[in-house]
């Protein structure tokens, strides 16, 4: 264990160093703050110059949906960053010869930023949320996501020379949760055509009320891991 929180603290100290992914780790507090106060004012500024009852309310759980995934997203986003960093400076094949492992530096890098921000989604939703959420529900789709963006930081290290194209890469894996929308804007059985995506079964979850649609949602982002980690793997190893 030891070795493994060793490890862990250089990742922190590296996010530390680097402004951009000190930002990237603070985006999701300034992104609550901005849904909190900011869509509810506006909704009100709106809804006064348009003289209707309501624009923005319609769409409060799809704010809250972006914002339980921006930790997720943001903190594995950053965890793909150093992760290319370290193969460049060739610190990754150093840790792996190392009591670590290949094992330990993968859970290091990977495994405990997900899990942290899968703690931090739940309480940053849970305090800045628009609409009323239920802990079971909010804490099924806390895990959805966290799984989705694990998924898409192993496509980015996988698809990645360095971190400029780690970058690029980056916007285009986000387009995995493009799902979250879907629901909303798509009334008919159409809908279903975005299945294949997490994010489509994190909205499901949450307008059905239904835990049982956690088995299709975990079977579609095991499906995505499992893609994104055999070419991770084949990298890495």
């Amino acid at each position: 264990m030891k070795p493994l929180l060793n490890s862990f603290g250089i990742f922190i100290r590296q996010i530390t160093r680097d402004r951009m992914l000190w930002a990237i780790c603070l985006a999701p507090i300034i992104c609550a703050f901005v849904f909190r106060f900011g869509i509810p004012y506006a909704e009100g500024l709106l809804c006064s110059y348009f003289r209707r009852q309501t624009i923005l309310a319609g769409y409060y759980l799809l704010f809250d949906l972006w914002l339980c995934l921006m930790p997720s997203y943001m903190l594995c986003f950053a965890s793909a960053m150093v992760m290319l960093t370290e193969r460049d400076e060739n610190m990754a094949g150093y840790m792996a010869v190392t009591p670590l492992g290949k094992t330990g530096y993968v859970l290091s890098r990977l495994i405990f930023p997900a899990v942290i921000a899968f703690f931090f989604s739940i309480l940053l939703t849970y305090i800045s949320s628009l609409t009323k959420w239920n802990l079971l529900i909010l804490s099924a789709v806390s895990l959805l996501m966290s799984l989705s963006s694990a998924a898409a930081a192993l496509m980015i290290f996988s698809f990645s020379r360095n971190k400029v194209e780690g970058m690029a890469v980056g916007k285009i894996a986000s387009l995995i949760f493009i799902g979250i929308v879907i629901p909303f804007f798509i009334k008919s059985d159409a809908q279903y055509l975005g299945a294949f995506l997490p994010s489509f079964w994190a909205v499901k979850l949450c307008t059905g009320g239904n835990i049982m649609l956690m088995l299709p949602a975990l079977a579609v982002c095991l499906v995505w891991i499992w893609a994104a980690g055999c070419r991770f793997v084949k990298k890495l190893y």
